[in-house]
């Protein structure tokens, strides 16, 4: 399915540019070894997800942990299509879902809140698709530790991801708590320096003792759970016993003992 906005000139979106810098990051070996990091961890969470549709959006490679989900029918979306095999099933803008209200299981963000040209209308679109209780489960690059620090040393010139906007997990948390959202869980994940994966490979195992999951300092990315809260009305008891209604709408009942009014 191709959304008639996104069909019409999908190049001239800012987002599609950065997604496709960002796949050909995503092959490069620094690149490759953080999708594969975040892709253990992906399939770790989606094992406890449950429904009938899950929406992945603006992947930046291909998602293999989607096979450990229990959602059958599985939907990929972006806003390009170049750098991404098998094609996708939906051509459309992360801030324009094409779905309707109240009729999706999970959403899976890996790094599209980066992309997107208006992350928090994304979130806005993910909210009024969800169901109640529904699932969202972000990818997005730590902005603190080595990583922030090599994105502000390449300048907003750099190709991706260092050009992206990286978005911190409190800031996320905020976000999606002022939208109706509990967050469930968060994992730091993949704790190694910015640089060739060769020359950052941990081969002592140091990194990894010292990495924690909830400490930013050591890691490159993180995966974050959060689940629509249902909204719960307090049922009042009325004063009084309504009548019930036996006319039409179009007739006003009588208070006297002469015929009914028509209005």
């Amino acid at each position: 399915m191709i959304s008639a906005m996104a069909a019409r000139n999908s190049s001239a979106y800012p987002g599609a540019a950065r997604l496709q810098s960002l796949r050909g990051w995503c092959g490069q070996p620094l690149g490759r070894h953080l999708a594969e990091a975040e892709q253990a961890a992906l399939r770790e969470v989606l094992c406890d997800v449950f429904g009938y549709h899950l929406v992945v959006v603006d992947p930046s490679c291909e998602l293999e942990s989607l096979q450990a989900s229990r959602i059958i029918h599985r939907i990929t979306q972006t806003c390009c299509r170049e750098g991404l095999e098998p094609a996708p099933g939906v051509l459309a803008y992360s801030e324009q879902l094409p779905y309707l209200s109240d009729s999706i299981d999970a959403f899976v963000l890996p790094h599209a809140l980066e992309v997107a040209r208006d992350p928090h209308r994304v979130l806005r679109e993910i909210d009024r698709c969800l169901i109640p209780e529904g699932h969202v489960i972000v990818l997005g690059f730590n902005p603190w530790g080595w990583w922030g620090l090599r994105r502000l040393l390449a300048g907003r010139e750099a190709d991706a991801p260092w050009s992206l906007r990286f978005i911190g997990v409190q800031r996320l948390k905020d976000w999606l708590s002022l939208l109706g959202f509990d967050t469930v869980l968060t994992r730091y994940l993949f704790p190694h320096p910015p640089w060739a994966y060769g020359l950052g490979r941990d081969r002592r195992g140091i990194l990894r003792r010292l990495h924690r999951d909830r400490w930013p300092w050591l890691a490159a990315s993180y995966l974050l759970v959060a689940k629509k809260r249902v909204a719960t009305l307090t049922p009042v008891k009325p004063r009084w016993r309504p009548r019930r209604a036996i006319l039409a709408g179009s007739v006003i009942e009588s208070r006297g003992g002469g015929l009914p009014r028509h209005g």
